[in-house]
């Protein structure tokens, strides 16, 4: 039946009640009131009732059922063993020795597609398993579902997260971290550890505040990093490089990108960028031996160069000498900045 139909019954039925009862039922010129006229010890009583229509437009909501939701026994120091398809992944530590893992399903086909992919999450010797069995198995068809897994573990524990394609987010972690992502976005804060290795074949990776030695590596994608204390290594085969602090060696290698880096101590570096320019700050009293080659050379007077220098290559020293620093583009400025 059809909106104005369904009105109109409901009119009918209450026109029928209300004469029963001794009331008259009108109704209005605009055909979205129904006035109630009844006698009442001679006095004639009326009341207006609004019967418009309710408009349900920009009023639905997409829901999003929990499909999944265990905590399990576990111990500090353990490890996280992630191996999944299609979803997106979120991994946050909290207080003690218990862990949870919760699984939210969003679309109309969302509880058939996660029984299809025989989810399973599994505590053994204070490790815990999370994975799809097959692993990276991806969705059948057109289906409507998306999927968010929320992890929680203790804050010293390591986590080995490999996935097909979907963002992952992880925050506060004292441990080893290894994420190995297909397609989507990467973002780490907060984790020390001796080793730490980000990886996605496309997307976008966000760091910030990482202790140990740092590893990223994006096949198509910009890196944007803040905070490293220990060594970096960033290789992306396409996409822009901001580095905002490390304290450690340094190589940063990128296909067609700018690259922008603050070192804030004297260790080996190295930057190379088939495309585009690059951007260095360097401690003031610093001292390095340079070798660089681009489209242009600038070094600040404050940084003391003394060597050889043209209009697109240098080689010498900074304050001296001390670690070698290697700068080289396709196509670029080279730029060194007192910090």
């Amino acid at each position: 039946m059809s909106r104005s139909g369904l009105r109109r019954a409901l009119l009918v039925v209450l026109t029928v009640l209300l004469v029963t009862v001794g009331a008259r039922a009108l109704r209005s010129a605009a055909s979205d009131h129904l006035v109630i006229e009844r006698a009442e010890h001679g006095e004639s009583v009326s009341v207006t009732i609004d019967v418009k229509p309710v408009s349900t437009q920009g009023t639905a909501a997409v829901s999003q059922d929990v499909l999944f939701d265990e905590s399990f026994s576990v111990r500090e120091g353990g490890r996280l063993a992630l191996n999944l398809g299609s979803e997106n992944v979120t991994v946050r530590t909290v207080s003690g020795t218990r862990a949870r893992v919760t699984v939210e399903g969003r679309g109309r086909d969302a509880a058939s597609e996660f029984e299809r992919r025989r989810f399973s999450a599994r505590a053994s010797g204070g490790d815990l398993t999370v994975r799809t069995n097959p692993p990276r198995q991806r969705w059948s068809g057109r289906r409507d579902a998306s999927f968010q897994v929320t992890i929680e573990i203790p804050r010293r524990y390591s986590a080995d997260l490999d996935l097909g394609s979907g963002n992952v987010e992880v925050g506060s972690l004292t441990g080893d971290l290894r994420v190995d992502v297909g397609s989507g976005n990467v973002t780490v804060e907060d984790v020390n550890g001796d080793e730490v290795v980000l990886d996605t074949g496309s997307g976008t990776v966000r760091a910030r505040a990482l202790r140990g030695d740092v590893r990223i590596d994006t096949g198509s994608g910009s890196v944007h990093v803040d905070r490293v204390e220990g060594s970096l290594l960033v290789d992306t085969g396409s996409g822009s490089v901001n580095v905002g602090t490390v304290d450690g060696r340094t190589n940063v290698d990128t296909g067609s990108g700018s690259v922008e880096m603050t070192l804030v101590s004297a260790a080996s570096s190295e930057v190379s960028t088939g495309s585009g320019s690059v951007t260095m700050r360097l401690p003031r009293a610093a001292g390095f031996d340079v070798q660089m080659g681009g489209g242009s050379v600038r070094i600040d007077d404050a940084l003391r160069f003394s060597g050889d220098r043209e209009r697109d290559e240098a080689r010498g020293r900074l304050n001296g000498g001390g670690p070698t620093l290697r700068v080289s583009t396709g196509s670029g400025a080279i730029r060194l900045i007192a910090g």
